[in-house]
């Protein structure tokens, strides 16, 4: 019961950490590169179909490119996926240094390269970090929290309270992503991606530590 609970706290924490990257990889596209999330497509649907409606032609292709970068990220991470199934690697760690390196190259052609670019590459981190980790966010985990928290108050269901509230902790932290990188994109602008970059190198190295540990135990 104790590894268990364990494992569940580490999956918990693991997730909140990636969800608060998709919160700031949002907020930041959206700030910074023209008013386009970098995840949630279905804010870019919204937003598409506004500047359709009003003719706005030119400001379509923003939508369009993020996107298409998205299909594209997905497409190749499962494609990713599938590989490193055969190969027995960790999904997860790949995934961290995948999304690491594609934020660092962000960072690196931060000011040079148009902003749609740099949406195309935000958006196709998004998709990397959503594939490989199964990242839930948006409209449908505040249905699923409302949902499973209701349900544990009216019948009393401990567990469902209990994953009422890790919910709730994932959905805070997405917030969370999109509130540091609000504070500080004044100070840093373009270069606001560091908050990102920050925390998945956190990620890699308490994973790293989760590892050895393990290993040190067996």
């Amino acid at each position: 019961m104790r590894q268990k609970a364990f494992r569940a706290r580490d999956e918990l924490l693991l997730g909140s950490g990636l969800t608060v990257i998709a919160g700031a990889l949002d907020a930041y596209a959206y700030l910074e590169h023209g008013a386009v999330f970098a995840g949630l497509q279905a804010g870019n649907l919204v937003l598409l179909g506004i500047n359709f409606g009003q003719l706005q032609l030119a400001e379509m292709g923003r939508y369009l490119t993020a996107l298409l970068a998205f299909v594209i990220g997905i497409g190749l991470s499962r494609g990713l996926q599938r590989y490193l199934e055969k190969r027995q690697r960790d999904n997860q760690n790949v995934g961290l240094w995948a999304t690491f390196g594609l934020l660092i190259i962000v960072l690196a052609t931060t000011g040079v390269v148009p902003d749609w670019v740099a949406t195309a590459l935000l958006s196709l981190t998004a998709a990397v970090e959503l594939q490989l980790f199964q990242a839930t966010m948006g409209l449908e985990t505040v249905l699923n929290v409302t949902a499973t928290l209701l349900n544990g108050t009216r019948l009393k269901d401990r567990e469902a309270r209990q994953k009422a509230l890790d919910a709730l902790t994932t959905v805070g932290s997405f917030v969370l992503g999109a509130v540091l990188v609000a504070a500080f994109s004044k100070l840093l602008a373009g270069y606001t991606v560091l908050v990102p970059i920050l925390v998945v190198a956190g990620l890699i190295f308490w994973q790293y530590e989760q590892n050895h540990r393990r290993k040190w135990k067996h």
